[in-house]
């Protein structure tokens, strides 16, 4: 398989020793043989190979960001690759017409993230900055893969959900 075929996930969590959900869903598709997964917090520092990141998405055939979802955003290390790498492809041959998967979990169950529930808002409204994002570069968006209600009765379920759901996305992405 060239890397033309992989798909390139993303992974910004800060501290994936402690990760249960994160986890969980990168071993659930990281030896699928189109998937090639990098943490952002891998890196011994701050700054990105911007070059190095030009080749791995310029083969890529689509781009996953995954993240754990708190205080309404991504961790801090995802908004300053967007801002350091992302920012020098937009509308450009490197991602263009490429699809954007964002894949988050959450310790806060479904009906929170309702109008008027006690997030206020939707997931749909809260991930729009990155629906955004792959609009203004000229990426292909699709539907986010939400992991719910991960501090819940039902977190087991939910992450099981979750699991196969993300599974699903890569092999349709990846056909």
């Amino acid at each position: 398989m060239n890397m033309a075929e992989k798909i390139v996930v993303l992974l910004a969590h800060p501290d994936m020793e402690k990760s249960v959900a994160n986890k969980a869903l990168m071993a659930e598709v990281k030896e699928m043989g189109h998937v090639t997964y990098v943490n952002l917090y891998d890196q011994k520092d701050e700054c990105f190979d911007v070059e190095a990141y030009k080749t791995l998405l310029s083969e890529a055939k689509a781009l996953v960001l995954q993240f754990p979802f708190y205080w309404a955003s991504a961790p801090y290390l995802l908004k300053k690759w967007t801002d350091d790498v992302f920012t020098n492809f937009a509308q450009s041959p490197v991602i263009q017409d490429k699809p954007l998967l964002v894949v988050t979990t959450t310790a806060s169950e479904y009906d929170a993230y309702r109008s008027g529930g006690r997030n206020r808002f939707t997931m749909d409204e809260l991930l729009r900055p990155y629906q955004l994002m792959a609009t203004h570069a000229g990426m292909v968006w699709q539907t986010p893969i939400v992991v719910y209600g991960l501090a819940s009765e039902d977190a087991e379920e939910n992450l099981e959900f979750g699991r196969e759901e993300f599974k699903e996305k890569l092999i349709e992405l990846g056909a």
